[in-house]
């Protein structure tokens, strides 16, 4: 008789990973409040702050734009840049689409770097340990994005050039 042992894959987390986790459950939370209030608004009144529905309503945003981020995604117009933002890949394609199209896609952009930098900003602004490490909180959101993003899409590597995933 024999037997197999498998040993276990052993993953060692470093400083950076963990602080990477504490910026992703920050905006998990955030991302809870914002469905909490959602869920509430129907049943009574619920009082947030203004910086508070400020960074709900960016998440919400976010949800909303979802969908077209990544068709832009996937169509090679835009990529996620190093600081955890959206970035256009292709102008001359973009230039070059329907006025309608175009129109829609730069508004979606635009919006989706606003609710992007919005949240980051509050995680960097709550936290003491993100105020001295800004550029780890949109490292975070940038690994995030990478990960949600669609196959083959876009992303501007560490040298600033553009890969795609």
């Amino acid at each position: 008789m024999s037997c197999t042992v498998k040993i276990p894959d052993i993953k060692i987390t470093g400083e950076k990973t963990a602080l990477e986790n504490q910026v992703m459950g920050e905006y998990a939370k955030i991302k809870e409040d914002a469905w909490m209030i959602a869920s509430e608004r129907g049943s009574g009144d619920i009082k947030i702050t203004a910086d508070r529905k400020d960074v709900v309503e960016a998440v919400r945003d976010r949800e909303f734009f979802k969908d077209d981020i990544n068709e832009l995604k996937i169509k090679g117009f835009i990529g996620e840049n190093q600081k955890g933002l959206v970035e256009v890949v292709d102008k001359d394609g973009l230039e070059e689409s329907d006025k309608i199209f175009r129109e829609n896609a730069y508004t979606v952009i635009e919006k989706e770097n606003k609710a992007r930098s919005l949240i980051m900003q509050r995680i960097i602004e709550t936290d003491a340990k993100f105020n001295s490490a800004p550029d780890e909180v949109y490292e975070s959101f940038f690994n995030m994005n990478i990960t949600e993003s669609p196959d083959k899409t876009f992303y501007r590597n560490k040298k600033g050039e553009w890969d795609r995933k």
